[in-house]
């Protein structure tokens, strides 16, 4: 089969790399801006989310690479994740390229593991503004010889805050560079963005902006409010298996639906910002390594993050914009695959929200049935446990037999502590013998248990009555 990739200008060691990765046909992004950018001049590329973008500016800035050790080029981008995904992208396409040294600097890691890599020679850097910014301060990143600077997800950065940091990172580069942005929608911030820092961009436009991919069925549910997380399971349930990515608005509701979707006996995970960066690597690892597998997140996941073979994306929460809703439904349907978004809605309001996001998105959202009758709650059959005056007996109890065993009281031995039972403990066997009789131990009376009662009396007694003072037990039942 013919490379239609070797039609682009680029390198044979690249071409031989994005062999070796199964590419042999360049999406239409890629097609259109590989040769733009090997030409030289500056580009804005704006494409929906899931067709290609990362290879469409790392295949023409590795070509781009000299022999030297020295900084060359920097990739921004707006998460942790985003930067180890284009970290891994830019080695596999590097493999036959021993001169690229690529490093990813971003928050939530050891800094001076990134300062040691940074020193021993990096040449591409890839990482989040903060963290470049901090690098820059402390002086242990230079960008005077930066010639190729990336601006990846560049919309989303700006509504993270990111702008003052960008406009730094790009005033600390030389300004003869070549400057690459890339985003899945364009704004008047992006706009002044590229006036003020790009020299007369070309203009890539890759389908029809702010519009979802048209290889996903989009589907919504009316649900009540406090029946949210039981239309989920009802969902999950009538799904065909594969990937699936549920996302919720906020930290804490992703917490409580991957708890909820475990106790229903689902193997779900969960992802949020809160999370230290090893668990987050671990668990998007863990993900992509399990065919099936369920993942509630934050809109964290929503840009950028390249996993494979997503079948499902279910929006727990309605996104707050319409931008995030197009990020969210292009996890799925990637690389021409099908693929299905579902959301859930609990008020007339919501509805109104979701047809202005389908009819400004150029799609259809057709509206389902969602049946909850015959749901199998598999968690909450067993009642919990209570917590009233006998537990805390049976707490009291254990500590007071405990320091029995040390010498001062007869033996005992914990029985069963359960309903009907009765028996919250038996003298040890060689104290039986004489039950009834008093017995001396170390000058105190012997310690008496009252069993076959019934649980949440107070008939039964537990006593330790010195034989001189006859003092009552401070232990009462």
């Amino acid at each position: 089969m013919e490379n239609k990739f070797n039609k682009l200008g680029l390198d044979n060691n690249i071409l031989r790399a994005i062999a070796d990765q199964g590419f042999s046909e360049p999406s239409v992004i890629q097609s259109k801006a590989i040769p733009i950018i090997l030409s030289g001049v500056d580009v804005v590329g704006l494409s929906q989310t899931g067709t290609g973008k990362t290879l469409a500016f790392i295949a023409p800035m590795l070509q781009k690479m000299t022999m030297d050790s020295y900084l060359q080029a920097v990739v921004l981008c707006p998460t942790r994740e985003l930067a180890q995904q284009i970290l891994v992208e830019v080695r596999k396409f590097a493999t036959y390229l021993p001169h690229v040294r690529a490093v990813a600097v971003y928050g939530g890691a050891d800094i001076q593991r990134q300062i040691y890599a940074l020193k021993r020679g990096a040449n591409i850097v890839i990482g989040t503004p903060g963290r470049v910014i901090d690098h820059i301060n402390r002086h242990t990143m230079r960008l005077d010889n930066v010639h190729f600077a990336v601006l990846d997800e560049a919309d989303e950065m700006l509504n993270m805050g990111f702008r003052a940091d960008m406009e730094q990172i790009l005033s600390n580069t030389p300004k003869n560079r070549q400057t690459i942005m890339f985003s899945a929608t364009m704004s008047n911030d992006i706009r002044a963005l590229a006036n003020k820092f790009m020299r007369n961009p070309v203009e890539i436009k890759v389908g029809e902006q702010n519009t979802t991919i048209s290889t996903v069925k989009q589907t919504y549910f009316i649900t009540p409010k406090d029946k949210k997380k039981r239309a989920l399971h009802a969902l999950l349930m009538e799904l065909p298996r594969g990937k699936t990515l549920v996302f919720c608005n906020t930290k804490t509701m992703v917490d409580g639906v991957q708890s909820y979707l475990q106790k229903m006996g689902y193997d779900a995970l969960a992802l949020h910002g809160d999370m230290p960066q090893p668990v987050r690597k671990r668990v998007l690892q863990e993900y992509r390594d399990n065919n099936g597998g369920i993942m509630v997140t934050t809109d964290i996941a929503a840009r950028g993050i390249d996993v494979q073979d997503i079948l499902h994306v279910v929006n727990f929460d309605l996104p707050q914009n319409k931008e995030y809703y197009i990020h969210r439904v292009g996890r799925t349907g990637r690389a021409g695959k099908t693929g299905n978004a579902w959301t859930l809605l609990n008020t007339p309001a919501q509805v109104d929200d979701l047809r202005q996001i389908e009819k400004s998105t150029k799609s259809t959202i057709l509206q389902g049935n969602l049946s909850l009758d015959g749901l199998t709650v598999k968690a909450t059959n067993q009642k919990p446990q209570r917590r009233g005056h006998n537990l805390n007996i049976k707490k009291r109890e254990q500590r007071r037999i405990g320091a029995s065993s040390k010498g001062q009281y007869s033996k005992v031995t914990r029985g069963r502590y359960s309903r009907g039972q009765g028996v919250l403990g038996q003298v040890d066997s060689a104290q039986q013998t004489n039950a009834k009789d008093s017995q001396n131990i170390s000058g105190r009376a012997k310690v008496t248990v009252a069993g076959k009662s019934k649980r949440g009396t107070k008939t039964r007694t537990l006593r330790n009555v010195h034989k001189s003072k006859k003092q009552p037990s401070k232990i009462h039942f």
